[in-house]
């Protein structure tokens, strides 16, 4: 609990700037899934913070890597430790923007969209753009993601002895129910 009050305070903090529409998720889903013919991997956190500017498309994304979830207990402490070093990089971040973004985005049904910014994982800033979704479903407005990423491009390093049960991509899945900031 303590963890998430962090980031929702971090991440409000960052993004003070925005104005005054802003839209929150407090409990965002991120995920990362790497398949290969020894194992799927997959790790999974519902505790990701996100908040969307109504005015202006920016859109900013907070996970503290301790919360990402395996199914088995001995993945998760090897992710934490020896690959994504959670001590020294605690969280991964995005900060970017909606290609061109208009209001009218928020109140429309879901569509294909672009986001495009930085994505800080394991201290590596990188520039990406992502095909996304985003508009109202059943009422609320939703945004969800999905694209794919090498360990290398983040400086993370794979060994060879459990190189050929990781496979060189991985698919980030992000998922986020919005709500008026405030509520």
């Amino acid at each position: 609990m303590l963890k998430k009050l962090f980031i929702l305070v971090l991440l409000v903090a960052s993004v003070a700037a925005f104005g005054q529409s802003k839209f929150i998720a407090k409990n965002a889903y991120i995920s990362f899934f790497s398949s290969t013919p020894m194992e799927d991997i997959l790790g999974e956190s519902n505790e990701s913070v996100t908040i969307l500017n109504a005015e202006t498309g920016e859109i900013a994304f907070q996970a503290l890597m301790t919360t990402f979830h395996f199914k088995r207990a001995l993945m998760e402490e090897h992710f934490n430790e020896n690959y994504m070093e959670s001590t020294k990089f605690p969280k991964a971040k995005f900060n970017g923007k909606i290609e061109g973004f208009n209001k009218a985005m928020l109140t429309a049904n879901v569509s294909d969209i672009k986001v495009t910014g930085i994505l800080s994982v394991h201290g590596v800033d990188k520039s990406i753009t992502a095909p996304a979704k985003l508009g109202l479903e059943s009422g609320k407005l939703v945004a969800t993601a999905k694209f794919k990423v090498t360990p290398e491009e983040f400086g993370i390093a794979i060994p060879s002895l459990v190189r050929d049960k990781i496979g060189k991509e991985m698919e980030i899945t992000v998922k986020a129910n919005y709500l008026p900031f405030g509520n």
